[in-house]
């Protein structure tokens, strides 16, 4: 009984070992056929690829760059004077026009100075005054001097008209000689009195000289008092802020109280900043491979984000003479109206061009150029779904589109985005792509 009990458990055992390799081993075995089937299968089925067809270049073609709107006018407003802010009447949002008072700044200093100025002008004016009638008088003097000596002169002709009538009758015994010598004396008293008439006239000129540069020297010290005093009186009208152009307040830096100070410098705080709205200008730069194309006066589109689904007109107003050296763009300034100032400044817009086509070449999506060492190569499919590959040479890139310039034919199926194992002469399931849009080349959605 022992003997057999054992040979029985022997087998038990040994069946029960053979089961369970026998479970574990078929799982793995169905999955290794599986899995050389599945391989089978990819190895004899064609792979699919994403195609789309070569498509021309629009005939009108359109391209987008990016910019910023800008006031067209746009001027911060510093202080002229120093000072305390005394009153400040206008905030952030406010619309100004030209000449309209934003601030009111206390200037006592400055006050103190226009009044000792005003002081100074006054005592010029009384000193030009008295040097005014100083030359008066002089010029008085000197016509009284002028007077005499024109009665000196015609005293003495008449003395020697007398000397010599006297000495002809003393000579006829007509009178006596203590006559004539009487005579003869008046006629040297005369001459005497004419020059000292004479001598009083040059110093009556020599006064009158002197006067008037006295009124010179006064006129000059009141003009300068005038000067200095006008300059204070103008610096002082700088207290008063305004407005330099019809804007809107886009900034507000300081609050009443505040110490000013003035100038412009990097360590003086601007009051106001103020743009001009009602025109809003867009500066983009224009690649050279698209500077045939933009023109003054060419009509330009504009999206914003803050107006989805909204387009905006603008005109081309200025484009620069020459090329950045350094990025080889051309700065193109576009002008849009914004009476409604609905555009505010910092606003980033997509601006888009139009223009004919000069030569339409064979488009393609960038996704299906692939650049290598020797050049850039494309992969097609040909009417039998076989793979072949290119070399191409490429045109402009109109952003996510690519002109060939060489190399392809319009209709041929080219492969987007094809994988590492895409070889010449495969075969493959041509599959068209989603979203094909080689014929348009836009951003915009129409």
């Amino acid at each position: 009984m022992n003997g057999t009990s054992s040979v029985l458990f022997i087998i038990a055992a040994t069946a029960t070992l053979t089961a369970l390799i026998a479970f574990g081993a078929i799982p793995r075995i169905v999955q290794e056929r599986t899995l050389i089937g599945h391989t089978q299968a990819r190895l004899t089925q064609a792979p699919p690829v994403s195609v789309v067809p070569v498509r021309s270049s629009p005939a009108i073609e359109e391209f987008v760059l990016p910019g910023t709107t800008q006031s067209i006018q746009d001027a911060p407003v510093y202080a002229r004077v120093n000072g305390y802010l005394r009153t400040r009447y206008v905030d952030i949002g406010d619309i100004v026009h030209t000449g309209q008072v934003m601030a009111e700044i206390d200037t006592p200093e400055l006050d103190k100075q226009v009044q000792a100025a005003a002081s100074a002008v006054e005592q010029a004016e009384a000193n030009l005054d008295n040097t005014r009638e100083a030359l008066n008088k002089a010029e008085a003097d000197k016509r009284t001097a002028a007077a005499n000596v024109s009665k000196a002169t015609t005293d003495l002709q008449f003395y020697a008209v007398q000397v010599e009538r006297y000495k002809e009758l003393s000579g006829q015994g007509a009178v006596s000689l203590e006559q004539r010598d009487s005579k003869m004396q008046e006629k040297n008293a005369g001459i005497a009195n004419l020059d000292a008439a004479r001598s009083a006239e040059k110093s009556a000129q020599a006064a009158v000289q002197s006067a008037r540069a006295a009124v010179h020297v006064a006129q000059a010290a009141m003009d300068s008092a005038q000067a200095q005093h006008d300059q204070y009186e103008a610096t002082r009208s700088f207290k008063t802020v305004r407005a330099l152009f019809n804007g809107v307040v886009t900034r507000r830096i300081v609050d009443a109280g505040a110490l000013i100070t003035a100038g412009s410098n990097t360590s003086n705080t601007i009051l106001f900043q103020l743009g001009r709205t009602d025109i809003m200008r867009i500066f983009v730069y224009l690649p050279e491979q698209y500077v045939p194309a933009v023109h003054v006066g060419d009509t330009a589109l504009l999206q914003l984000q803050s107006y989805p689904g909204k387009e905006f007109t603008g005109k081309v107003a200025r484009i620069a003479g020459g090329l950045d050296p350094d990025s080889k763009t051309l700065q193109v300034e576009i002008q849009i109206s914004n009476h409604d100032r609905k555009l505010l400044p910092g606003m980033y817009a997509q601006v888009y061009f139009q223009s004919p086509s000069g030569i339409r070449l064979p488009l393609v999506p960038a996704a299906a150029i692939q650049t290598r060492v020797d050049g850039c190569f494309i992969y097609t499919v040909d009417g039998s779904n076989r793979v072949h590959i290119h070399k191409v040479n490429l045109g402009r890139d109109l952003g996510g589109k690519v002109e060939i310039s060489r190399g392809i034919s319009l209709g041929t199926q080219v492969i987007v985005n094809p994988s590492d194992d895409i070889q010449d002469g495969l075969k493959v399931n041509p599959i068209l792509a989603a979203h094909e849009e080689a014929a348009s080349g836009t951003g915009r959605g129409h």
